[in-house]
């Protein structure tokens, strides 16, 4: 039960956070609902696709950072700044530390934010084809 609740949690704030976004995309946009069909279906298609990508390439950008794909240019980062900067990071700190420390740090269990985001850009996929039916 408690798994449950732990997924339902993660699931419920990246649905609140993507709702936020679409919403904050409708208010920018100034949707009041009494334009005609085809442009408050424009309107909503934008307001869910922000979300959509957003989560979706965040959700991928995850999964090439747990892959090792980004090591090497965090590895030249923090070295650079270890010189440029006295006093942070580790001081000759080989790149097979540098991997072994990051290896042990994976994030897990993103799904969820792969899944929303894949959930909004289906409902802007809806908006789109709803769009193109009411002559956009």
């Amino acid at each position: 039960m408690n798994r449950l609740w732990k997924i339902a949690a993660r699931y419920g704030a990246a649905l609140l956070i993507a709702g936020g976004m679409a919403w904050l995309a409708l208010w920018l946009r100034d949707y009041t609902g009494t334009e005609p069909p085809a442009q408050r279906y424009m309107k909503l298609c934008d307001a869910f696709t922000i979300p959509g990508v957003t989560l979706t390439m965040l959700a991928a950008l995850i999964a090439l950072a747990n892959a090792g794909s980004l090591t090497g240019v965090g590895y030249m980062m923090s070295y650079l700044f270890s010189r440029l900067i006295p006093g942070l990071g580790v001081r000759g700190e080989s790149y097979a530390d540098y991997l072994e420390r990051k290896s042990a740090n994976r994030v897990k269990g993103y799904g969820f934010i792969l899944h929303v985001g894949l959930l909004f850009l289906a409902v802007a996929v809806t908006f789109l084809v709803l769009f193109y039916k009411n002559g956009g």
